[in-house]
């Protein structure tokens, strides 16, 4: 196996990625009103169906669609009568589009600079993985061509899309799997760019723009699932992989590299399977005799229950299967992810993993001569019922045949935890595009365009916020944060509040809330940190005792800031009772020496009024007692 590192030369191994970015809107649904609310409460109602493939506009039926059509699942969908409605589940026609979507889709085409079509025609895009209750998803193209700034040149935005995001999948048993649509139709902007990016770095500089862009509108949803990346990957001597759903940024330039790491260690092993001149042979081959006395359990579980062990040669695999191809995966993985997709079966026995599993080395041999194997060949075997078996075989030949015509088959695939990847379904086609019928295009006039104003930059945020007297890394932080809307809203409102202040609170508010009281925090609303904010710019309260505050209403959401301060006894003191409490203090420890007073008296001090007035007037009002 080949090892690629951040070292690697990138632009010898022809590395080519582009993107597709996905980021859901913070408004209602696309095409109806109802609200974009995730619930985990119970449902108040469930809908089972069976989809069917259908042709597309081109008079075919999609391969990706055929392919998900074979699984032969069953789907269970799950709503709610108030928050979700007939709509999702395609028994009543779809709403007119939704019109602040569109104005969304306008302000980032425009900041990507990109043309704008004067009529929006809604498409179906077949979709038969049990995601969208219609077998469809609606999408519409928006504009074209636009461009993004870079470190290392302009990268190419082939397409803006608005399109509906699909239902949650909540679980899976056997066959049958189980969605809540109260996902399905929050209005998604897809953005795709060129493959211009030449090494993983790259990849990554592209997401976070197009993604801090993005929410320059104010009006994304934020946190896990909200944005995901379509990772679209080849390397010269490859072909195009798309991987699919990426949520994670801090990892996207391990993902590549070890995706372009598959794809490298697979062109090797394509190179060395093509020189032993394979030839597919689709006999299959009853193996119960040979190992009718073996000391293997599972296969003595699958005599036992009388059910078939039936083998095939994989030519010119032999020696290759237990190669590392990418990460810690062996290249025989290619075959247990595909031969599980597809038949639901999740492993085989290959000669390149015996003697093992109780198989000895006479009963290997003895299979090599019944399968006719030379020294290049491997064979594998499954157990169960013939029919299954007989597909199971059916499909490891197939993903033979497509390693031996090609090095990387262009497929879509999916990321597991530790970066790699797993086969997941056959590249899609066009052949899954087809008008919707129910909804007319869309006319967008040029006065309407014009009308929407284009939001700030991110490089003209910056510089506003340092203006205001942030520093730039309290602005980098702020403008990636969630909460970046509700710093600019409270900037406004609050004239007394330092920006600084604000800025710090709202980036550092959870985990001190966490570390100083092991507070969850995910309770507080804007609505929170705007009340307390709020006793802080009236001076009933310090900014040291914000934290606090926010603790108590995290902990009691219903409560109002006023009633957390003085049920914590935080209410501002004057300065008048602080140097009440000075005096004493000071009169207290009157064998204290010079040097030692004025740090040990701070202490206890601020022991008393910690939260209730700003420490710098403490302090100040301290030393001009003590005259230091």
């Amino acid at each position: 196996m080949i090892f690629l590192t951040f070292e690697t030369d990138w632009e010898k191994l022809g590395l080519k990625v582009g993107l597709e970015i996905h980021q859901q809107l913070d408004t209602h649904k696309l095409f109806c009103n109802c609200p974009s609310l995730l619930r985990d409460d119970n449902p108040d109602f469930v809908v089972k169906r069976k989809l069917k493939a259908v042709v597309g506009e081109t008079g075919n039926v999609d391969i990706a669609a055929i392919h998900e059509e074979l699984k032969d699942k069953t789907f269970f969908y799950e709503g709610y009568d108030d928050t979700t409605c007939l709509v999702e589940l395609d028994e009543e026609p779809p709403h007119p589009i939704n019109p602040e979507a569109l104005e969304v889709a306008i302000q980032v085409s425009k900041l990507l600079k990109m043309k704008i079509f004067d009529r929006i025609y809604i498409m179906r895009k077949t979709v038969i993985d049990g995601s969208n209750p219609t077998g469809f998803q609606r999408t519409a193209f928006f504009s074209r061509d636009g461009i993004l700034k870079t470190s290392f040149g302009d990268v190419k935005i082939t397409s803006l899309m608005v399109e509906e995001e699909a239902s949650r999948k909540m679980k899976e048993e056997n066959n049958n799997i189980y969605w809540r649509v109260d996902r399905l139709g929050i209005p998604l902007l897809e953005i795709s760019t060129e493959p211009q990016m030449r090494t993983p770095d790259q990849v990554r500089e592209v997401a976070e723009k197009i993604g801090l862009l993005i929410r320059m509108t104010g009006k994304v949803k934020r946190g896990k699932g909200t944005i995901r990346q379509d990772v679209n990957i080849s390397i010269v001597g490859g072909n195009r992989v798309e991987i699919k759903g990426f949520q994670e940024l801090q990892d996207i330039t391990n993902l590549v590299k070890l995706e372009a790491e598959r794809q490298y260690n697979l062109i090797r092993l394509h190179e060395k399977i093509k020189l032993r001149n394979p030839k597919i042979d689709r006999t299959f081959f009853d193996l119960k005799k040979i190992l009718a006395k073996t000391e293997s359990k599972l296969v003595k579980t699958a005599l036992e229950s009388n059910k078939e062990i039936i083998g095939i040669k994989m030519p010119s695999f032999a020696g290759l299967l237990k190669d590392k191809i990418q990460g810690e995966r062996y290249f025989a993985k290619e075959f247990v992810d595909y031969l599980k997709v597809l038949t639901g079966i999740s492993g085989f026995i290959h000669s390149d993993e015996l003697p093992g599993y109780g198989i000895t080395e006479k009963e290997i041999s003895q299979i090599k001569v019944l399968l006719n194997c030379s020294i290049y060949d491997a064979f594998a075997f499954v157990t169960g019922e013939k029919k299954e078996v007989e597909k199971a075989l059916n499909v490891l030949l197939d993903r033979c045949e497509q390693f031996i015509k090609e090095a990387v088959p262009s497929e879509v695939r999916f990321p597991n935890d530790d970066l790699t990847t797993k086969f997941l379904r056959p590249m899609p086609g066009a052949e899954r595009m087809y008008p919707e019928t129910d909804l007319l295009p869309v006319d967008l006039s040029k006065n309407f365009i014009d009308s929407i104003k284009i939001p700030e930059t991110p490089e003209e945020k910056t510089q506003r916020f340092l203006n205001i007297g942030l520093s730039q890394d309290l602005v980098d932080q702020i403008i990636r944060s969630r909460d970046l809307n509700l710093f600019e809203k409270m900037v406004s409102m609050f004239k007394k509040v330092s920006p600084t202040n604000i800025a710090n609170i709202l980036l550092s508010s959870a985990d001190e809330i966490k570390k100083r009281y092991n507070i969850d925090s995910s309770s507080l609303k804007d609505k929170h940190y705007i009340d307390a904010f709020n006793l802080l710019e009236e001076g009933k309260v310090a900014k040291e005792a914000l934290i606090e505050i926010l603790a108590y209403l995290a902990r009691e959401p219903n409560s109002t800031a006023l009633e957390a301060a003085k049920s914590l006894n935080l209410t501002k003191i004057s300065e008048k009772e602080l140097e009440e409490i000075i005096d004493k203090i000071i009169k207290e420890n009157e064998t204290l020496t010079a040097e030692k007073q004025f740090q040990i008296l701070m202490g206890f001090v601020m022991r008393k009024v910690r939260g209730r007035i700003d420490g710098e007037i403490v302090a100040e009002t301290l030393k001009k007692k003590l005259k230091v």
